[in-house]
């Protein structure tokens, strides 16, 4: 199969169909009103945070950063995990409310599941009617507070990236398989028990050890009854120190249908065609994504994207939580000094592949940099 074939425009119009969440692809479309400040070069808020607020994590997922920059708390290590204070959570979910955020996703560099304040900053976001999204590996789902979980949430996903008890030891490098699995079918129960709204959903990173069990996964998440499952390409820094294996995705083009074909009308599979079909390569010349999408280590370090958190830190920071409020932060000199240092950065040889910004970049990247004949539509 070749790339050509793989990235077709067909291939990618069979797949929309299935992307009801719009997972390959981004949506600032609608966000407009934020689209044309910043094409007007007004200064604007972050759309959008991904929020860490712990440093540790109870697997030690053979693709994470975490894992190769040896960072403490991964794992069995449980030695030096920060915990952000209910405090700094609460008063950052206010900040974002009043600058202008319109959603927070609760993902970063560790499991938030572990923080002891999640649930109620949960409630606390609820109250104030701020989006919130959770990413979690499903071990310390609390059965016994399924409800704050699904009143509190506008989706919860999974992050399950094997199909099989072995496989599942093998790339998370712990043996909680049906643990997850259990918890995971405890939300779906409880869900449409009460007829909550938030979506449930899995996501699989696709690296070289698990692409058989890419079509187990798709058949176990139907089986659950979840909303979705989505699969992606394993990042990689620009060094490939994860070994993410780029150039071979397209090989997988035929599992991939396979899987596709597990969807039905309430259960979507969802493949990451445009990503998985690049080998890793950007087709813009400038990040400019940050403006629209922040990421927060689980310290409370403000950061452009979490391909700072250990890389060039000092360069790249914006301010700590502890410290700054989030107001005061993206008002400051320092936030868009950092800001204008990222549009430097040549997004191919010092990035890293398939970043969370892809999708954002491209559709800035056209609008600074409009073809010619534009009024031909």
């Amino acid at each position: 199969m070749s790339e050509n074939q793989f990235s077709s425009s067909n291939q990618k119009e069979i797949a929309s169909g299935l992307d009801k969440y719009k997972m390959d692809g981004h949506k600032l479309i609608w966000h407009l009103d934020r689209v044309y400040d910043w094409k007007q070069g007004k200064p604007i808020p972050p759309l959008h945070l991904d929020m860490g607020i712990t440093t540790g994590c109870n697997m030690a997922c053979t693709y994470c950063y975490g894992v190769i920059q040896n960072r403490s708390g991964y794992g069995t290590d449980n030695k030096n995990i920060q915990h952000m204070p209910k405090e700094i959570i609460q008063r950052t979910f206010s900040d974002a409310k009043k600058i202008g955020v319109r959603s927070i996703a609760l993902i970063g560099e560790g499991e938030n599941t572990l923080n002891p304040h999640l649930l109620e900053s949960i409630e606390y976001g609820e109250n104030i009617g701020l989006d919130l999204g959770l990413a979690t590996n499903g071990i310390r789902i609390d059965r016994g507070k399924l409800d704050t979980y699904l009143a509190g949430l506008t989706w919860l996903r999974v992050n399950i990236s094997a199909g099989t008890v072995d496989s599942f030891y093998r790339i998370h490098k712990v043996r909680q398989f049906e643990r997850v699995l259990d918890n995971i079918s405890a939300l779906v129960a409880r869900k449409r028990q009460s007829n909550y709204s938030c979506t449930i959903g899995l996501q699989m990173v696709v690296t070289s050890e698990n692409h058989d069990d890419i079509i187990p996964l798709a058949k176990i998440g139907r089986k659950l009854g979840v909303d979705y499952l989505v699969v992606k390409p394993c990042s990689d820094t620009p060094d490939g120190d994860l070994e993410a294996p780029l150039e071979e995705y397209a090989n997988f083009f035929d599992i991939f249908r396979e899987a596709e074909a597990q969807s039905t009308d309430d259960y979507n599979v969802v493949i990451k065609w445009t990503k998985m079909g690049n080998a890793g390569w950007k087709d813009y010349p400038v990040c400019y994504g940050t403006q629209f999408l922040l990421a927060v280590s689980g310290s409370g370090n403000v950061f452009p994207c979490g391909h700072w958190f250990d890389v060039r830190s000092d360069e790249f920071i914006m301010g700590n939580l502890n410290d700054t409020p989030l107001a005061e932060i993206v008002s400051s000199e320092r936030y868009w000094e950092v800001q204008k240092r990222v549009q430097t950065v040549d997004v191919n040889l010092g990035c890293e592949s398939n970043c969370r910004q892809h999708y954002i970049n491209q559709f800035l990247s056209s609008i600074k940099t409009p073809p010619d004949h534009v009024n031909f539509i």
